[in-house]
Formats: C-alpha cells, structure tokens, sequence
C-alpha cells in the first residue's frame, strides 16, 4: 500500500469542462493519483472476483464482462453532456484516455447485476456477494439531538478500494460559471460529487448503495451525474428532491439530503422506475441511513445477495438510530461525538463486534462530518477505518482562484483509539478479498485475527469457512463451537450453528449436529434467521456433503459463508 498523503484542497472556477481540466493539471502537480487511476478500469473485474490463486477470472464473471463493458459505453453515451465533458477533461489531464470517463459509472453497473440477478430469481453467491460490497451509514442531527440546535451531518463511505482511496484524501471547491457553489470530498484521482458534498445553499449529500430489481443497464442517469444536478443547483429540500424525482436513474440509490437553513433532512430512494421521499419520524430530530429501502412500495422490489449483507445493513442502521434516540435524550451531541459515532463498533449486545452490522466497517474508506450553518467540516484523514481520523477541519471558502493546497496533519488532531492488532489483521483481510488476494494469504490474515482475538465470534465464523474449504473438518467444528461460546446475536449465532452443524455432520458427531440445528430451529422468529432455520431443517433429513462444503467461500465484510 502506498503512503499515507496529507489532504488535498483545491480551488476550481469556470466551465465544467474547464474545472476538469484545472483539477487534472493541479493533481499532476501534486501526485498521489495514480493509484485511483490504475483501479479504475480494474475495479469492474477486482469486484466480481477477480484473477485469484492464479485460476484466472471466475467463468460467471468473464461472462458477465461483456454486459459490464457494454452498459459503461451505454451510460457513458446518455450522460449530460457538460458533465462528459468535464469527465473526459479531467481523465486527458491525466495522461489517460478520456475514455475512461465511462468508469464513473461504474457503481450504478455493479449495483444493476444484483438488481438483475434478483430480478430472474438467482440465489446468493460469492460473485454477486463481492459486488454487494459497497456500503454507508449516515446520521444527521439538529434540534434536540444537536447540542447546539444546528444541523450536523456524519457519513462513512464503505468501498471496495482499501489502501487506495483512503490514503490520498481530497476536497474540492467547484465555482461554476452557472449555478450555485459547490464542494465534495473525494480522493486524488476522483472528480465526482456524489460521495459527500455541499454547497453555498446549505445543503449536504451522500448517495448510499440499494440493491433492487429496478435499475437499469442501458438507460437513465448515473450517480454522478445526478448527484452534481442536485448539488449544484437546489437550494432547499424540496428543490433537491425534486431534482432527484424528475429524471429516472440507472440505478438504484438512496441519497440522504440535509438542509441547514432548514434544519432537517430527507432520504431520497430512486430506482429506475419509481421514487419516494422518507422524511424524519414524528417527534425525532435526526436521520438515521443505511442501504435498505423504507418505502414500503420500493421494498417489494429490494434484493439482497445474501442474509449477511441483510444483517450488516439493518445492523448499522439500529446503531445509527440508538445513538440519535441517546442524543436527543441526552441533551445533543456535537461533531466529535459524531467522529465517534463513525468509528462505532457496537454491538445491540453492548459489547464491540469486530464485523458485522456497526458502523465502522473493514472498507470505510471515507468519513466526514459537515457542518452546513458553521460552514465547515470535518474529515478523515487516516487509514481505513476511517471514522478513527484523525480528523481535520476545513472551513468552506471558495476562494477567488484556481489553487492547490496540502494540508499538514497536525499532531493534536482529534482521533480515536488506535486498531487493536486483530482488527489490523481483520481489515487486511477485507482488502485482500477486495483486490483479488490469493486465499491462501485471506486465509493467513484470517488465522492471524483468531489468534490475537480468540474469543471474537466474526473471526471464528472466518476461520471455519477456511478450515471447510481445506477439508479440516474438525478444525472447522472447533472454531465454530469456541465462536458460540462467546457469541449472543441471534443472527450470529443462527449463522455458527448452522454451519456448526455442518462441520459435525463431517465428524461424524451426528447427534451434536441434531442438537446445534435444534438450537437454531428454536431462534426461526428471530428477524434474518429464518432461512438458516429452513436449511437446518432440510439438513436434518439430508446433511450437505463434504464435496459440497468445499465450495464455501467466505466474506469478510458482511460477514457471511455463501456455498457456490
């Protein structure tokens, strides 16, 4: 992995085209992209599988390279053409091709897969799981639940670009020639305001990942693209909403949008065929976001790729709320506060999950809080996780020219505790499953985890999905009974005692099999669980084999075990 890069901040004025071209020739000057611009047309294939132990490129996802690289030339057509434009400035200042201005939509395509896997009724897999890895939580505070009274806005930005966009963070002010002004945060190489932005209006937007039957491969806008619509031109919530509504997007996208002037905040969930605006609940002075529809018209068509992605979504999104419910009872809380909540790894037990459904994730590779009516924010600059900072604040100034300006990190800069050296490991298991590592060395990062941290749960889950596919069978019923041990979610341990079960089947220790698919029967009413239940069932009369086990693939990032 490269080293760390101190913030960038530049200044751009004019055209769009011509700020594209400006931002190009500024990062020239100051390096540090051209990891983000060697990913770019690597990331489609790292994201669905990737070269791996030397096997090459999986079948489904050679397969699946066609209709990837022909719906990027489709998208990359129907964009508007000011932003093409900009997009094709800025790749040719680089010294790449400005065909590469198709990769921007490169997100909308890998969402679309899922939604279209969903759509003719696939089942969960290690592919499509891999490009369901991107991910977000947000909270927005104001009112009571602001210490203060004034609008904050936290985002983690959960992608699949460990070592790569975290390590050369950057902040861009837009003044157009036309429209309002505008910023986002990005990193060296990324020239999209669709991550974390705001403009001069006050007003904040994240876009955060869904997954549902409605996206489109061919038509629509992509994020990007309507993300900077929005920002640049809409001055309240209602105008931002509007925006969103009235032109269908590729894909399928929440975006939470926060006003300060207003004080409140919206959750705008898009597919390409329908919309709806979710508005705060009665009586609560925040918005709590994740990467699950809550409209309950949009929600029939939602897919997910498996029942982990399901559990780390709902996960997140039940701390997100607990620490709005705490804020607006305790009296509100304020931007380090905030900074915590981004590097949360609470569990509903209490306790600290090193994986699964909390806020600080093994990919958050960006975080921010933004600060609309102090016009300012706060954001990372360290590594992944990125709620850990430390932390550096930017006061919103567009300046009257073009500039460049890095940033040094001073020492007293706020930031959490430093990672415990299992979660080191964990992290870098994440990164490896992400860029196409060879398992054997997933596999070490994974060993490496248990070893520092036996009694994490998440790690043992890991470490038998490893044991399976090396048909360690007994090892593999080891680290999943030493994980119920200690495990209390019932979804967490829904997944160690059907898997559990599995192993003992393996064993020969038939009855122990009975005894852990009873326990797991018993927890069917439990919200997720249900599936597994149905599997233990089935199981009871026709345990899975060890040929088959073998074809377990785990993921780190939800966590989950898919069988392929």
């Amino acid at each position: 992995m490269s080293a760390q890069l101190p913030l960038l901040v530049l200044r751009l004025r004019g055209s769009e085209a011509a700020m594209g071209a400006q931002h190009a020739e500024l990062l020239r000057s100051a390096g540090g992209y051209e990891g983000v611009i060697d990913y770019y047309p690597r990331m489609p294939e790292m994201v669905l599988g990737g070269p791996r132990d030397g096997a090459g490129t999986p079948p489904l996802a050679r397969a699946l390279k066609p209709l990837v690289s022909a719906s990027l030339r489709a998208l990359e057509s129907r964009r508007p053409a000011e932003q093409r434009a900009r997009s094709r400035a800025f790749f040719e200042g680089l010294g790449v091709p400005a065909s590469f201005s198709r990769y921007v939509s490169v997100m909308d395509v890998m969402q679309n897969l899922i939604g279209l896997a969903g759509r003719f009724g696939l089942g969960p897999s290690a592919l499509l799981c891999r490009a369901a890895i991107p991910a977000c939580s947000s909270l927005a505070v104001w009112g009571r639940a602001s210490r203060d009274g004034r609008l904050r806005c936290a985002r983690n930005f959960d992608f699949p670009g460990n070592g790569i966009w975290d390590r050369a963070p950057a902040l861009v002010f837009c003044t157009p020639d036309q429209g309002l002004r505008y910023g986002f945060l990005t990193t060296r190489g990324g020239d999209v305001a669709c991550v974390s932005a705001f403009n001069e209006a006050g007003l904040t937007l994240a876009a955060q990942t869904r997954f549902h039957r409605d996206g489109h491969l061919w038509r629509g806008v992509g994020i990007a693209d309507l993300c900077h619509q929005i920002i640049s031109r809409a001055r309240t919530l209602e105008e931002a909403a509007a925006i969103a509504c009235q032109r269908p997007p590729a894909s399928t996208w929440g975006l939470t949008i926060c006003s300060g002037a207003e004080r409140s905040g919206v959750v705008v969930e898009l597919t390409s065929r329908g919309s709806a605006v979710i508005r705060p609940l009665q009586g609560e002075d925040f918005l709590a976001q994740t990467n699950r529809y809550a409209d309950s018209q949009l929600r029939v068509g939602q897919v997910a790729p498996a029942t982990g992605f399901l559990e780390n979504s709902d996960g997140r999104l039940r701390s997100a709320r607990r620490w709005g419910k705490r804020a607006q009872a305790e009296g509100g809380i304020g931007a380090l506060d905030l900074q915590r909540f981004l590097n949360c790894c609470e569990g509903e037990d209490a306790g600290c999950r090193a994986a699964g459904g909390v806020v600080s994730q093994g990919n958050t590779v960006h975080s921010a809080v933004l600060e609309p009516e102090d016009r300012s924010l706060w954001v990372s600059v360290g590594p992944v996780p990125t709620g850990g900072g430390p932390w550096l604040q930017v006061p919103w100034e567009w300046g009257a020219s073009v500039s460049a300006e890095e940033v040094p990190t001073p020492s007293e800069a706020p930031r959490g505790p430093a990672l415990d050296p299992a979660r080191v490991a964990y992290v870098e298991v994440v990164r490896l499953e992400s860029q196409g590592g060879a398992r054997s060395d997933v596999a070490a990062a994974v060993a490496r985890a248990v070893e520092l941290a036996p009694t994490q749960p998440s790690y043992r889950l890991l470490a038998g999905g490893h044991a399976l596919r090396a048909r360690e069978w007994a090892r593999a019923l080891a680290h999943f009974e030493e994980g119920l041990r200690h495990e209390t979610s019932p979804f967490h341990r829904a997944q160690l005692l059907l898997w559990g079960s599995r192993a003992a089947e393996l064993c020969g220790e038939r009855g122990r099999a009975r005894e852990l698919r009873g326990e797991l029967v018993g927890l069917r009413g439990q919200e997720h669980v249900a599936d597994f239940a149905a599997q233990a069932e089935r199981e009871n009369l026709r345990p899975l084999s060890g040929r088959r086990l073998r074809k377990v693939d785990p993921l780190a990032i939800f966590p989950d075990l898919i069988l392929h």
